[in-house]
């Protein structure tokens, strides 16, 4: 028995493995020694290659050389540029954990080591480090941002060698073999994942997975993220996150999945699980994001007898299972590009989205989108390019418009007084659509936008703020 184990021992310390494949996922290696800090320079408003050139000692043409510089004429204010010859400082800064970050891979991209990312933060468990999570670095690549991982990566199939791999990718032997912590002589193994050096940005994952990003870097109740995965299988992605299957269709190289986060999702750790399955399964991918919790007011409303009708909650339940439908449209091709617009000139904002509501000391109801203030006949515009699916009034919202925008996003008009589009009808951002109403369940003259993914009410200001897929 002894024999066999050392025998063991011995096998695995010849096949010269990368720390990712000996040690389990965020799994804290051997220090590793970092190169001299670089020095940057960040451009001033008003500062020229010369001015800089002269506060260093250095000349222009070894800025332009360093730094690679196209078009020594132009720099913008907060361009970082290295300053050859001369060594910078140690920088504190918050760094952002990322879906798909290691330790190792953190530690590397801001030159230093993850026993001194375990050491500035207290971890207690090494190995768990999730999406969202906010970690103290110590960089030493002369700035606050990081190092981009740069290269491409090879999955190795029987009878491939490291020399022959050098060979085909046209890198140094001893390049490739340091850049995946290989000792030469060095045996491969059928699926090792291999850093090939390379100028494309590299994400440092698993398996056959090429790149997974999320966006924005931290999940909140309310709002929306947008996930995009790419693997070198063929086939369909498919998962799950915080208790809502993810929906992919292809987007760029690889495939993208709107997800809205109700305003009482889940919080804290969540788990993202993304396989899929084509010619062979996709071996899955897993890994915790933090979800926090949103900010979500509450209103008290006393209304008049004359409204009282509206009030039942069956009015409410059926004017719900009418749109449920439409809200819940799923086209595979987005009909918009770049941020969605507010769908008035002027946004005076009368109530919040996300607020909860009693009408009449009634239960709390969650309002699904924003009121804004508007005279009567006041137009309204599409938020953003899309098609008319919903044309009509209901008993409690009014005169309706839903504008599918494909991908399961939609957004909806209420309590209008006049639409003018019609059913199946193509539209363009900032179209005129209809005119401000009190019709429904209003008190007076406003407009209510909702925005929805998948039937989820979302926050439509983060829209409006960022672009999305």
């Amino acid at each position: 028995m002894h024999r066999i184990v050392i025998l063991l021992i011995l096998c695995l310390g010849l096949l010269g493995l990368p720390a990712s494949t000996q040690a389990q996922e965020g799994e804290v290696g051997e220090p590793t020694p970092t190169a001299p800090i670089p020095k940057l320079h960040r451009v001033q408003a008003g500062e020229t290659l010369t001015s800089i050139a002269l506060l260093y000692g250095v000349t222009v043409d070894d800025l332009i050389r360093v730094n690679n510089l196209t078009n020594p004429e132009f720099l913008y204010e907060g361009q970082e540029l290295l300053i050859p010859g001369q060594v910078g400082d140690v920088t504190t800064t918050v760094y952002t954990v990322q879906m798909g970050d290691t330790l190792d891979s953190i530690a590397a991209a801001f030159q230093t080591t993850p026993q001194e990312i375990v050491s500035q933060n207290n971890l207690l468990n090494p190995r768990l480090i999730y999406g969202g999570q906010q970690l103290v670095i110590i960089s030493r690549t002369g700035s606050e941002q990081p190092n981009a991982l740069t290269g491409t990566f090879h999955l190795v199939q029987p009878g491939e060698t490291l020399a022959l791999l050098a060979l085909r990718y046209r890198v140094g032997l001893e390049e490739l073999a340091a850049a995946n912590h290989l000792t030469l002589p060095a045996i491969l193994f059928r699926g090792q994942r291999l850093l090939i050096p390379g100028e494309q940005p590299y994400q440092p994952l698993s398996d056959e997975w090429v790149r997974l990003s999320v966006r924005p870097d931290r999940a909140i109740q309310g709002q929306t993220i947008a996930i995009y995965v790419e693997n070198l299988l063929d086939g369909q992605p498919s998962g799950s996150f915080a208790g809502q299957r993810l929906r992919f269709t292809p987007y760029n190289d690889g495939y993208v999945a709107l997800v809205g986060l109700p305003v009482d999702a889940p919080t804290g750790l969540q788990q993202l699980e993304i396989t899929g399955s084509g010619s062979r399964p996709w071996r899955p991918f897993r890994q915790t994001m933090l979800v926090v919790p949103g900010l979500f007011g509450r209103l008290d409303l006393t209304l008049g007898v004359d409204v009282a009708p509206l009030l039942a909650p069956q009015v409410r339940l059926e004017d719900d299972a009418l749109l449920a439908p439409y809200f819940e449209r799923f086209s595979p091709t987005p009909l918009w590009q770049g941020a969605f617009q507010y769908p008035l000139a002027d946004t005076v904002v009368t109530s919040n989205f996300g607020e909860f509501r009693t009408y009449n000391g009634s239960t709390p109801i969650l309002h699904t989108g924003v009121d804004f203030f508007a005279a009567e006949g006041t137009g309204v515009f599409a938020a953003a390019a899309g098609q008319i699916i919903f044309n009509q009034p209901t008993p409690l919202r009014g005169n309706v418009i839903i504008i599918d925008h494909g991908l399961g996003v939609t957004t909806g008009y209420f309590h209008l007084s006049e639409s003018l589009v019609s059913i199946g009808q193509n539209i363009a951002q900032r179209e005129l659509i209809g005119r401000v109403g009190s019709t429904g369940l209003s008190t007076g003259a406003h407009l209510h936008w909702d925005l929805r993914v998948h039937n989820v009410p979302v926050s439509g200001q983060q829209w409006v703020e960022q672009a999305f897929p």
